[in-house]
């Protein structure tokens, strides 16, 4: 049963579908397309998307979020112009419009790990078929004509399936081209309906053929004297000639309804509600729940099931087998959660499981049966009077166990009146309840955290921009200068896999060594620099509030006390570096070891690979630690200095998580709360781990 013919012949059509420009171009000429096509894709592009490592249960609930992967570099920004929210919108409109979306993989012609992604028109992108293998690669047509072949792994198709052709897409807008003409030209009929006197057209009959001259001078003055809104409806005086009107009128066109209809049968194709429009004038707030819903569920989750099909089935297994098998994205479910069904829910829960509890079931047990949180005895006792002040029908069951009396009214009919146990309080179901939760407990390191005394920010916060000036100046020059390490430590690695290669000893590619003495001592210089500049801009802090403060000073080679903490950081983080570089060559390596492979090809690929990555983890923790000498310069300075307001700061952070705008703005009573926050560096309850840039400023009074 082939798709094409053996003699090279191609028994379907392949190429791009006539009119997919005319598809693409209609969302700027019809509003309503625009509007439809403009929420789906910017609803697929604003989910989030995470990484899990699969479970051997296959589970989606004991799968394992995998936070850092060079996968997930590149689907966060997948070339320097694209964001991925871009990306998705942008190939998301193609599919839309068209049916199918593109993308085509970018790598190094040294390495075969993807590095980038773009997309492109489907328009200027053609399959190759194969009558054997299906596709043998693809075309991609410039704008200046220019043809480029590409290889199948070069490129990712996202398509709604065409029933007539396979290797093509197919989208709502085909179904509807007639009529979205009908909606474009109506609309251009009526503008010149006003352009053009404000009347529809008609004849002049003349009895003679007028020359040139005459006939010019005719349209000169008919034009000068009727044509525009603002010469509607004047007389016209013809010398010898008779006007034939040919009008229309608009009521005879019937736009109103002409419009309507193009609009309905749009977005019948489409699937969407009248709510995706805005036509908000008969909704309420429950259908607007519901058309939500029905949004999320029948449009967005449909086509972030076809992106989550490509992320693993294509783009995964560009990093080799490994990750196709043992990884899978995901997105996050983009669907509200109903609000009344989770609070039937609860509410029934908790009527169960007072129910249980005071037929003699342990509450733990229960609780966890019904799935509800763990709770303490206090706390226990807590929800049980909530349930029966909501719930009377079960105080008969509830309230001897919390040693109320049980009143006459709540005893079920046709039950003897159970044993009245003398009271410690009596419970009036109709009032309150004689109840105080107790308190809550506040952290240990720092009560002032629990307890934030926020103050107003134009009062307390010195100009940080220099402090994030002085890092990224630092960052850059430890960057640069570790360039040359990072080039010795790929080729050390290289000479050990050509060797364990070519002595067929595999097991050596998971020992791989790479040393990390040079590198500790230009991290040693790096961070005692940045620990002195530090310490020098918050004593300059404090002379702009009138506070003379003299700055420690600080060892380069960190051999002082005041240094002796970045010595062991400096260390630590040199040794984490180099074990990555060795990991990670070990895995490529063994990744490219197929029999009668030569050591210093699959070395040399292996150099390629590491010389090609994006280096995010080295930059995190060279950052991490300079943020860290860089707090450790300030919070120095802070000793020396007389007493101060202490107010955590995170303005400097380019993204802050929800620990992060907690803690921002909140005093700390002493220096010793101050290190248990930003001790480690940024923040220690950031979720963004070391790439918080969160700092502590003083206020002098």
């Amino acid at each position: 049963m082939p798709y094409v013919s053996s003699r090279g012949g191609l028994s379907i059509p392949w190429r791009a579908p006539s009119g997919v420009e005319a598809q693409m171009r209609a969302m700027g000429h019809v509003g309503t397309l625009f509007s439809i096509v403009n929420r789906t894709s910017n609803a697929t592009a604003l989910v989030d998307w995470k990484l899990y490592r699969k479970a051997r249960s296959g589970l989606p609930e004991d799968r394992v979020e995998v936070t850092q992967h060079a996968v997930l570099d590149l689907w966060n920004k997948p070339n320097r112009f694209f964001t991925r929210q871009e990306l998705v919108e942008t190939v998301q409109q193609h599919i839309d419009l068209t049916g199918e979306g593109w993308l085509v993989v970018a790598r190094n012609p040294r390495s075969p790990m993807p590095l980038e992604l773009w997309p492109v028109r489907p328009d200027r992108i053609q399959p190759v078929p194969h009558p054997v293998d299906f596709i043998s690669g693809y075309l991609y047509t410039g704008p200046d004509g220019q043809e480029i072949a590409l290889r199948v792994e070069d490129v990712i198709q996202i398509r709604m399936p065409n029933p007539l052709d396979p290797y093509r897409g197919m989208g709502p807008v085909q179904s509807v081209l007639t009529e979205l003409d009908a909606s474009r030209y109506s609309a251009e009929w009526n503008r010149n309906f006003f352009m053009n006197s404000a009347e529809p057209g008609g004849i002049i009959e003349l009895p003679t053929v007028l020359s040139d001259p005459e006939w010019d001078q005719l349209q000169m003055r008919w034009n000068e004297q009727h044509k525009g809104v603002a010469n509607a409806h004047r007389v016209a005086f013809l010398e010898h000639g008779t006007w034939k009107d040919r009008k229309y009128t608009q009521r005879d066109m019937q736009f109103a309804e002409l419009r309507q209809v193009s609009r309905d049968v749009i977005r019948e194709a489409f699937g969407a509600p009248a709510f995706v429009l805005g036509e908000v004038g008969d909704v309420n707030r429950a259908t607007a729940e519901a058309s939500k819903v029905l949004f999320a569920e029948q449009l967005t989750v449909p086509r972030l099931e076809r992106w989550k099909g490509a992320l693993i089935n294509d783009l995964l297994p560009l990093y080799g087998p490994e990750a196709a098998r043992g990884l899978e994205f995901d997105y996050c479910d983009p669907v509200p959660a109903d609000a009344e069904a989770r609070n039937a829910e609860l509410t029934a829960k908790t009527e169960a499981y007072a129910t249980l509890v005071g037929a003699g079931a342990d509450p733990q047990l229960a609780a966890e049966y019904l799935d509800l949180p763990q709770l303490s005895g206090d706390a226990e006792r807590d929800l049980l009077v909530r349930i029966v002040v909501g719930a009377p029908s079960t105080a008969p069951l509830i309230l001897p166990l919390l040693g109320f009396d049980v009143p006459e009214q709540a005893a079920p009919q046709g039950s003897p009146a159970p044993a009245v146990a003398a009271p410690a309080a009596r419970l009036d179901l109709h009032h309150h309840v004689p109840y105080t939760p107790p308190p809550r407990a506040l952290p240990s390191y720092n009560a002032a955290v629990a307890r934030p005394r926020v103050l107003p920010r134009a009062a307390v916060e010195p100009e940080l921009g220099p402090v994030r000036e002085q890092f990224e100046e630092a960052l850059a020059g430890l960057l640069e200068a570790w360039e040359p390490i990072a080039e010795a430590q790929v080729a050390a690695v290289e000479e050990q896999i050509a060797a364990a290669v070519d002595g067929g000893d595999t097991e050596a590619l998971a020992t791989l060594v790479v040393d990390s003495g040079s590198s500790i001592e230009v991290l040693r210089r790096a961070l005692g620099g940045m620990a002195e500049t530090a310490a020098q801009r918050m004593s300059d802090e404090a002379a702009e509030q009138g506070v003379k403060v003299k700055p420690p000073k600080v060892d380069k080679g960190l051999r002082n006390a005041f240094g002796s903490e970045l010595i062991e950081i400096a260390a630590a983080t040199a040794a984490l570096l180099a074990a990555d570089v060795a990991a990670s060559a070990g895995r490529e390596a063994l990744r490219l070891l197929v029999p009668g492979a030569r050591g210093s090809e699959v070395a040399e690929k292996v150099g390629g690979f590491l010389r090609g990555l994006k280096n995010w983890f080295r930059r995190d923790q060279l950052g991490g630690a300079l943020h860290r000498a860089q707090n450790a310069g300030r919070i120095a300075t802070l000793e020396a200095a007389p007493k101060a307001r202490y107010v955590a700061s995170e303005k400097n952070d380019a993204n802050r998580c929800e620990p992060c705008k907690d803690i921002d703005g909140t005093e700390f009573d002493d220096l010793d709360a101050v290190r248990a926050a930003y001790g480690s560096g940024g923040y220690l309850h950031c979720e963004g781990g070391s790439r918080c840039r969160g700092t502590v400023t003083a206020v002098w009074e």
